[in-house]
């Protein structure tokens, strides 16, 4: 039996939409959509954050097939296994859809392209259409509404869902059939977190050499080595400063970038694709343990910087910026 929904529940219909797992980039996104005056229903496990939304005005429940009247179904779930469980499983979403007033799915999670097209057979099989749409942009962006998405489907599916796309992002890339937009967003993250990670590694051995950092983040920018943690140094070392608040929160950012390394070295072997580094960059994150990361990020947060003898001389940078306020860039 499903669980009772806390809060008003007499106003459903095709204009409510129902968010389901509400986390550290869920949350945000859900608040962004209650500000711009969507009628949401809030489906999380936590009652920590059922409660937050229940002060919101806004329903909730902890039971995926609560939300089974909503027009618009977003799952901003954690990993794959928890979208089949909430899409699929006893108590999800697909099982209790009435095919005769099926919503539209919108999977918004960072997850195989495979699982997204399982979980699009089973909404099929109930007269639901299926969008994957996931984000990148960070927690801030998400609360402002300046995300960008890689989404892919019908496109009359995107265009039906594309009000609710631009309240949340700033660009929505349409990215082809079914699964291409979980293709673009984990072989983007490939190259993302080899950079969050490697920069790192080499920003803390110029430290190390007894390097100005600020100097050396300023030659990277307008050269080979430019990269997001170069467009504003400051702003990285408040990354990092974040990042190690404590051995859980570097371990809750190592643990996504496993899964998203893991995820594209998956699609690697899928193409027949030889990827001798991304390999070895799998197997060398693998081994890295929690507390070098944590050690690593806390000195680099903790550089002071300064000129380095300069005399008030910069380079110029006409790019910098600062860069996404969240765990994970």
């Amino acid at each position: 039996m499903l669980s009772t929904l806390t809060g008003e529940s007499s106003v459903r219909g095709p204009g409510r939409i129902a968010f389901i797992g509400a986390g550290s980039i869920g949350r945000p996104m859900a608040e962004r959509l209650i500000d711009c005056g969507r009628d949401l229903i809030v489906c999380d496990p936590s009652p920590t954050v059922r409660a937050h939304f229940a002060d919101l005005g806004c329903p909730t429940t902890d039971m995926p097939g609560n939300c089974v009247d909503a027009g618009i179904v977003i799952f901003m779930v954690a990993n794959d296994a928890q979208l089949k469980s909430a899409a699929t499983g006893p108590s999800g979403l697909i099982p209790a859809i009435d095919p005769s007033s099926a919503p539209i799915l919108l999977i918004m999670s960072t997850v195989l392209p495979e699982t997204v097209l399982e979980v699009a057979a089973e909404a099929a099989s109930r007269q639901a259409h299926t969008i994957d749409a996931p984000v990148s942009g960070g927690s801030l962006k998400a609360r402002n509404g300046t995300l960008s998405i890689m989404a892919s489907g019908e496109p009359a599916d995107i265009d039906a869902v594309r009000p609710v796309l631009d309240q949340l992002a700033s660009v929505t890339f349409e990215c082809g059939i079914l699964g291409n937009g979980q293709k673009t967003k984990i072989l983007n993250n490939l190259v993302g977190v080899a950079n969050l990670f490697l920069f790192a590694e080499t920003m803390h051995v110029a430290q190390l050499l007894g390097m100005d950092l600020q100097r050396l983040a300023d030659v990277m920018e307008q050269s080979s080595g430019r990269n997001n943690g170069t467009k504003d140094w400051t702003a990285r070392k408040g990354l990092f400063r974040w990042n190690s608040e404590d051995l859980a929160a570097v371990r809750s950012v190592v643990d996504v970038t496993r899964k998203d390394l893991h995820h594209a070295l998956m699609l690697a072997e899928r193409a027949g694709a030889a990827t001798p580094l991304l390999r070895a960059l799998v197997q060398g994150h693998d081994e890295t343990p929690y507390t070098d990361v944590l050690m690593r990020w806390r000195a680099l947060a903790s550089e002071v910087g300064g000129t380095g003898g300069r005399s008030g001389a910069t380079i110029s940078n006409e790019h910098k910026g600062s860069c996404d306020d969240d765990r994970v860039p």
